[in-house]
């Protein structure tokens, strides 16, 4: 019954990777009736760290679309994972995460804990500043549904402890060497989005507020507020004109905020940490046309200023920032059908830089 990937509940029942309806490529079939560990590989096309991949063994706790709440809502299956990815420029990462699902869904939590070895480029006044942090990463967080709504209020807890150092010619402060960053953090989410993987209908809201103090082991003492909204909606029955806009600022003395913690403008097209400052404003938009019930094009663009306080820079005003465009187009495929999932390959282009993305769902993550 249970083989060295994944087990089957029924083995009576032929898998097929194609939809009995169509004939196309479907994987719903597979994923409806896996059940147990599964591999999943995973693609890096992130211009900042380079091309890379690496392997994400999943247990599946239920089959997916198994479970549904008293009020008829579907419940994800709780999922676990061990990965380890690593890309051209050196970049390594291995870790192990839980994803859970508990008390009817009233309560979701997530847990990560990874040891990254990342090698980046953070920026001031458009310089680079060659960037490795080696270390330990702890992630927990808890929400709890009100009542039976689409809102959740939680907490989460942070930590990163580094061995850290930086290459520019010209810093004034060293960096570098070991430190450790943790924070308890404040969160509140809105959900109403019709599906989590690929959504076409509904917005998702997350307001987060985190708190970095000597108390909780940080070498550094700083606050970071973040507010951002992700609109789906659809025209009609094929068009459908999609929105993110994200705000974040970090208060405290720049000698008290770690370097690598600075808010970042992140948009297709732009590698990530480019632009950094006290405060960052962002805004994209999407259209889709779906031209089968398979396949959908899309458009997108965007646009970000960075501002405030600097890494070794001098405080820029809103207007003395000359704002930052990115922009592409796009395909999806509905690979699985019964949930709703597609996946495609998303090319962008700013002024400086060009990327290729390979999408699994929504290219909004919405964290």
């Amino acid at each position: 019954m249970y083989s060295t990937l994944f087990s089957i509940e029924n083995n009576s029942q032929e898998l097929s990777l194609f939809d009995k309806e169509d004939k196309q490529l479907d994987l719903s079939s597979y994923m409806s009736q896996a059940y147990g560990f599964l591999p999943i590989p995973i693609f890096i096309t992130e211009p900042a760290v380079g091309y890379g991949g690496g392997l994400a063994l999943v247990y599946l706790h239920d089959k997916i679309g198994s479970k549904k709440s008293v009020s008829g809502r579907p419940i994800p299956p709780s999922i676990s994972a061990v990965m380890f990815a690593a890309t051209e420029n050196g970049t390594k990462v291995a870790g192990g995460a839980h994803i859970g699902y508990w008390l009817d869904d009233t309560l979701r939590t997530t847990t990560y804990l990874g040891a990254p070895n990342v090698f980046m480029d953070i920026y001031s006044e458009g310089s680079a500043i060659n960037m490795n942090l080696d270390g330990l990463f702890l992630y927990q967080n808890a929400k709890l549904r009100v009542m039976d709504s689409n809102l959740f209020l939680g907490v989460s807890y942070t930590y990163f402890g580094s061995e850290s150092s930086f290459e520019f010619d010209s810093l004034e402060r060293d960096f570098g060497g070991e430190s450790s960053v943790a924070a308890l953090g404040l969160i509140a989410q809105y959900d109403s989005r019709d599906s989590v993987l690929s959504p076409n209908r509904g917005i998702l809201l997350n307001l987060k507020a985190l708190f970095y103090d000597e108390s909780l082991q940080s070498d550094y003492t700083f606050q970071s507020y973040k507010a951002s909204g992700i609109f789906y909606n659809p025209l009609s029955s094929r068009i459908n004109l999609d929105f993110k806009i994200n705000a974040q600022t970090i208060d405290g003395e720049q000698n008290s905020i770690a370097p690598y913690m600075y808010p970042f403008i992140s948009m297709r097209g732009i590698p990530m940490m480019k632009y950094q400052g006290e405060r960052v404003l962002s805004a994209e938009t999407q259209v889709s046309y779906q031209f089968n019930p398979r396949w959908r094009g899309l458009a997108f663009v965007g646009a970000g200023k960075n501002f405030g306080e600097q890494i070794i820079a001098p405080t820029l005003s809103f207007s003395e920032v000359e704002a930052v465009y990115a922009g592409g187009v796009g395909f999806r495929y509905l690979i699985a059908k019964k949930f709703g999932l597609s996946t495609g390959v998303d090319l962008a282009k700013s002024k400086y830089d060009e990327a290729v993305y390979i999408q699994f769902g929504t290219a909004w993550n919405g964290l």
